[in-house]
């Protein structure tokens, strides 16, 4: 079944997390999306792995399924041509590049929009385009810094110093594809493209409402897990209405409590809302997290257990959704991967294919989109514009 992208033709200047995150989405829904790499590949085919390792990484693998791969040189006249005639054919360009690097290609927005005017350019940079960071370049763990999100987790913690879960590459990814939706919704009553930029920065602070939630008001968002027998449980009391009052009582053990005036309204367990808090906390500190769910579950909404991503992969409901998928990869064999969790009715969103050996697809894209012959490539491959 097609995805509702499968005209879209995506050329992708992207590397590292941040912009991939974004064609990933893209390939996802069904569009083409066309990875140029310098040759040699992408460098984040082997991060975070051995120096020696003979297959790419899985966050690579993750990130850059659906996508086909094409090697030019664009420090060559030549590469840089056949670059602009991709994009000649292209809807959408995403690049994240440090700021700078287009234009010294001369595939920067400016350089190539008159080119074509119905074009998609879509760039992410960790600080933007403009103010006093522009300039640099940047991380996710800079970012996560930089963005406030680091130090909001150590004051969560009470650990400072300690690594910090972030989502700056993420974050920005999405919001980049989520640009680029609304662009290309823009130009079917426009016929015009546009330029989309977004601040890793400033993403990842459109991500933390809550924390900034009490920084203007000076009021606690959420509460914090509680030790549990086997674990943690994010348990927290709700409003119990007369028709959860008895099975909460009758769950917790304590249904001497049923007529105590403390507990026996709705008005009452309010206005006592932190000593009923206390009371099911305090039944639930011995117990297995699953007990504690199942006995509370269908009451209210209590929490739910916190859950180890090892236990994440074998939770009953994850794998009914099926929401882990198995690939075997030409180099990296058996792999598990996130399914698109985008669910859609009619153009469902797919992972078709693997991600892409270095220059996998580069004769079958110049010679199947720009018209390249045999003859050509092989004398573009022996000077080292193409791979």
């Amino acid at each position: 079944m097609p995805g509702a992208l499968e005209d879209v033709r995506v050329v992708d200047f992207t590397h590292a997390l941040n912009g991939p995150f974004c064609t990933m989405l893209l390939g996802h829904m069904g569009a083409e999306v066309i990875k140029i790499e310098p040759p040699g590949g992408d460098a984040f085919r082997r991060i975070w792995m051995a120096r020696d390792a003979k297959a790419d990484g899985y966050e690579f693998l993750w990130i850059n399924a659906n996508k086909k791969s094409v090697v030019l040189d664009l420090k060559s006249p030549r590469g840089k041509e056949l670059a602009l005639q991709l994009i000649a054919r292209a809807d959408v360009l995403v690049e994240n590049y440090q700021k700078g690097t287009m234009e010294r290609f001369g595939l920067d927005y400016e350089s190539i929009k008159d080119a074509n005017p119905r074009l998609i350019y879509a760039c992410s940079r960790g600080f933007g385009e403009w103010g006093p960071y522009s300039p640099y370049g940047s991380t996710a763990a800079n970012n996560n810094g930089m963005a406030g999100w680091t130090h909001a987790a150590w004051e969560y913690s009470g650990a400072p110093g300690t690594k910090a879960l972030g989502i700056g590459d993420e974050a920005a990814g999405v919001s980049m594809a989520l640009g680029i939706l609304a662009a290309l919704h823009a130009r079917e009553r426009t016929g015009a493209g546009q330029k989309i930029e977004v601040s890793m920065q400033e993403a990842v602070m459109g991500f933390m409402v809550s924390r900034f939630h009490e920084l203007f008001t000076g009021n606690r968002v959420g509460y914090k897990p509680i030790p549990v027998g086997d674990g943690h449980f994010t348990l927290r009391t709700p409003d119990v209405n007369d028709r959860a009052w008895p099975l909460l009582a009758k769950a917790i053990g304590r249904e001497d409590l049923l007529d105590d005036p403390h507990f026996a309204t709705a008005e009452a367990r309010r206005k006592n809302r932190e000593a009923l808090d206390e009371l099911v906390k305090g039944w639930a500190r011995d117990k297995p997290r699953q007990q504690v769910w199942e006995a509370l579950k269908d009451i209210g909404y209590f929490g739910a257990p916190v859950l180890s991503l090892s236990e994440v992969l074998e939770d009953p409901h994850v794998k009914e959704r099926k929401a882990f998928i198995e690939r075997d990869h030409p180099t990296a064999g058996p792999t598990t991967l996130l399914a698109p969790w985008i669910h859609m009715s009619d153009t469902p969103p797919s992972i078709r294919d693997d991600s892409p050996l270095v220059g996998q697809h580069t004769d079958a894209v110049l010679g199947g989109l720009l018209g390249l012959s045999t003859g050509e490539l092989d004398d573009l491959r022996a000077k080292g514009v193409i791979q």
